[in-house]
C-alpha cells in the first residue's frame, strides 16, 4: 500500500469544546461543496484553505474525520478500509463571512463545517465512547517544579486581542519567530504563544499516537518552544517527512526534559474513542 504524507495540522480550537459539539441548525456549514474519487494513484494529499473556499486534493476519509473531530486516528473504531486506501478531491464555499482569527485564538469553523459536510455526504454517524488504552501522562520533571528554559508563563490574554482585532484596533508584534497567540507544529518543532499545556499534550499526542493526559498541574498559559529529532513512527502525523539534517537533536522524551521541565509517564487510562457507526461513499458530482 502506498504510504500517505500525513499532514501536520497546526489547529488553534479548543479540541475538547469541539468534540462536545454536534452539528446542528446553527452550524456553519459550506453552501456548496463538490466531491470526487481521485484516481491518480498520487501518494501525497493536501486540505486547507480558508472557509470561502476550502479543497482538498487526494486525501482519504480518515485524514478528514482526523480534522473534523479534532481526533488522531488510533482512536477510531470501525473504520472501513476503504476510508484508509481511497483518496478524494473536494472543493467547498461558504459566503458565510467570519470575524478575523488573529493567530487562530478563536474556534475554527471550518472544523464543524466539514464535520457538517460528512455526515451529509459520507453519511457518516458515529459516537464517542470511552475504552481503556494505553497513555502517557505528562508531569513535571523535577519535584521543585522548576520549569525548563523554554517554557515561559505568559501574560497575553488571547480573547482579549481578538476582541480588539474585531474592534479593528492594531495587535501588538510579536519577537520575530514567536507567536502572539496559537500553536504550529513542524517536522522536529513545536512552537506556541499564549497556550494552555493541554494544547502541548494534543500534539504530542499527535505525534507520538497516543494520548498524552495533562498531569502537570499548570494552569495558566505559556510560551514554549520544543525542538527535537523525529522518529518515523508508523501512521504517525510527519512519519514520512524527511528529518532534519543535524541529527544530534534529542529525541522528543530527552527534549521535554530539558527544554521543557517536563516528562512523559507510561500509564493506562480511559480514552475517547471515536466508533465509526456508518459511512459510505459519495456520489461524485
Amino acid at each position: 500500500m502506498k504510504k500517505l504524507l500525513v499532514l501536520t495540522l497546526a489547529l488553534a480550537s479548543s479540541f475538547a469544546a469541539l468534540r462536545a459539539q454536534t452539528p446542528d441548525s446553527k452550524t456553519p456549514t459550506f453552501d456548496v461543496a463538490s466531491i470526487k474519487q481521485n484516481k491518480t494513484g498520487a501518494e501525497n494529499g493536501f486540505f486547507g484553505g480558508p472557509a470561502s473556499r476550502w479543497t482538498a486534493t487526494n486525501v482519504p476519509l480518515r485524514q478528514f474525520i482526523v480534522f473534523a473531530f479534532q481526533m488522531q486516528a488510533f482512536q477510531f473504531v470501525g473504520m472501513p478500509e476503504w476510508a484508509v486506501t481511497e483518496r478524494w478531491d473536494i472543493a467547498a464555499k461558504s459566503e458565510r463571512r467570519f470575524p478575523p482569527n488573529p493567530g487562530g485564538i478563536a474556534p475554527n469553523p471550518t472544523v464543524l463545517m466539514l464535520r457538517a459536510l460528512l455526515e451529509d455526504r459520507f453519511k457518516l454517524v458515529a459516537h464517542i465512547e470511552k475504552r481503556q488504552a494505553p497513555v502517557y501522562e505528562l508531569v513535571l520533571a523535577r519535584t521543585d517544579k522548576v520549569l525548563g528554559p523554554e517554557l515561559h508563563k505568559s501574560d497575553v490574554d488571547c480573547q482579549e486581542l481578538l476582541a480588539a482585532s474585531q474592534r479593528g484596533q492594531p495587535l501588538p508584534q510579536p519577537p520575530p519567530g514567536k507567536m502572539l497567540c496559537g500553536i504550529t507544529t513542524n517536522t522536529g518543532r513545536i512552537s506556541a504563544g499564549a497556550q494552555p499545556i493541554d494544547r502541548l499534550a494534543t500534539q504530542l499526542s499527535q505525534l507520538l499516537q497516543r494520548v498524552v493526559v495533562n498531569r502537570t498541574g499548570l494552569m495558566d498559559v505559556y510560551d514554549f518552544e520544543l525542538t527535537y529529532l523525529p522518529e518515523r513512527i508508523p501512521g504517525a502525523a510527519g512519519a514520512d517527512a524527511v528529518p532534519p539534517a543535524d541529527p544530534n537533536l534529542p529525541s522528543v522524551f530527552t527534549a521535554l526534559q530539558e527544554q521543557l521541565g517536563l516528562k512523559l509517564d507510561s500509564n493506562r487510562a480511559p480514552i475517547d474513542m471515536l466508533v465509526i457507526d456508518h459511512v459510505e461513499r459519495p456520489t461524485d458530482d
